[in-house]
């Protein structure tokens, strides 16, 4: 007779709750949906470019990689303080890379067929590709509730699922560079797309993301919600058609200066900026809990600490099992949470705010005492 899970209390944060009741209903359906039908869209993709033949598809691959682990290991930094789960930035990854594109390939496909290349990469593709990259974000938010919950997680996982996306698509860009003009074009074709705009598609799918997120944190009328997040996808889709346009009538170099590098720039200082808030908000919100004992000043500097300490944790609790990453995440996510209800109990008008820091110290105590039991020297003491 397994024995029950225990009641988690309605005042504890969305994000720990999850983990806590440990839902494996909803962790089947993700995989599922997360993970098998992009996958074998992936490979209905690659089986397309492979008809071009197995050394271009190679070529395609190996080049188009070579900017994810760069990127990648951008937004991971930027991302330490409040840690997405790796997995469902994976399948978020996945998505964009199997889903995303298959869609796009087959629908603009079609419309190139019935209306010219001209209309597919101008009117058809915007929309197409950003409204399938935008799926992903809504089955986060649908799957696993309380993790796209602001600005910062939406750019986030809208960056990894059009890093995703941007990877496959290169893929057939340069198996048709190859297989059209040899080395010469697949070079140009290489420095182009992926050495100068690696983060078009992230800058075009952020769009939707941060309106996603400002969706979720907005309070009221849910029809303001939905306008919300459709001037964000709308957004999306235009940056994505001049972008599209610029290329096919030659303004490219033009847009490239006026358009791509400050959207860039803007994105990179809006998640430095995101990351560099979070971590104020944790050396603020947590300071106080040295003094109620809630936190030593070694654990209290660790959950502070830059990427490098963070991952040091990470490593050693995926060595000891899955069950030492579960304890780590509802450990890292119970002193985010207790952070911010802690910062909110500042402002007036929040009487919510100490249950909430209450529960949520419950948790991290839980959380340190069984991690520190299961896997000791993950947590300082």
């Amino acid at each position: 007779m397994h024995e029950a899970a225990p009641a988690v209390a309605p005042e504890v944060p969305e994000k720990i709750a999850l983990v806590m009741r440990r839902q494996r209903r909803s962790l089947r359906a993700l995989r599922a949906e997360g993970i098998v039908l992009p996958a074998l869209l992936l490979v209905f993709v690659l089986s397309v470019t492979a008809l071009d033949g197995v050394v271009p598809m190679g070529l395609g691959l190996a080049l188009a990689f070579i900017p994810v682990p760069l990127v990648a290991a951008v937004l991971l930094r930027l991302d330490r303080f409040e840690p997405e789960p790796t997995r469902l930035l994976l399948r978020t990854f996945l998505w964009g890379a199997g889903a995303a594109t298959a869609i796009a390939l087959v629908v603009n496909t079609g419309v190139g067929i019935l209306l010219g290349e001209d209309a597919a990469t101008i009117a058809s593709a915007p929309v197409v590709e950003e409204v399938a990259k935008a799926l992903a974000l809504l089955f986060v938010i649908r799957r696993r509730p309380g993790f796209l919950d602001g600005v910062h997680d939406g750019i986030v996982y809208a960056a990894w699922v059009a890093l995703g996306f941007a990877t496959v698509e290169n893929v057939l860009y340069y198996a048709e560079a190859w297989s059209g003009g040899g080395a010469e074009d697949l070079t140009i074709t290489f420095v182009l797309r992926g050495l100068m705009t690696p983060l078009c598609h992230p800058i075009f799918t952020a769009m939707t993301g941060i309106a996603l997120g400002l969706a979720v944190k907005r309070r009221g009328w849910r029809g303001w919600r939905i306008a919300l997040v459709a001037v964000g996808l709308l957004l999306a889709i235009l940056l994505h058609a001049l972008w599209n346009l610029s290329a096919t009538i030659g303004s490219a170099p033009i847009a490239y200066v006026a358009g791509y590098l400050p959207l860039a720039i803007i994105g990179l200082v809006l998640l430095i900026a995101g990351a560099r808030r979070e971590r104020r908000i944790l050396r603020e919100g947590l300071e106080s809990e040295i003094e109620r004992g809630t936190l030593e000043q070694a654990a209290y500097e660790q959950l502070i600490a830059g990427g490098r300490t963070r991952g040091r944790m990470r490593r050693q609790a995926r060595r000891a099992g899955r069950e030492a990453r579960r304890l780590l995440y509802q450990y890292e996510a119970a002193a985010y949470e207790l952070a911010h209800a802690n910062k909110r109990g500042e402002r007036p008008g929040r009487p919510n705010a100490e249950e909430t820091a209450a529960a949520c110290r419950t948790c991290l105590v839980d959380a340190r005492t069984r991690l520190g039991e299961l896997a000791p020297g993950v947590v300082a003491t």
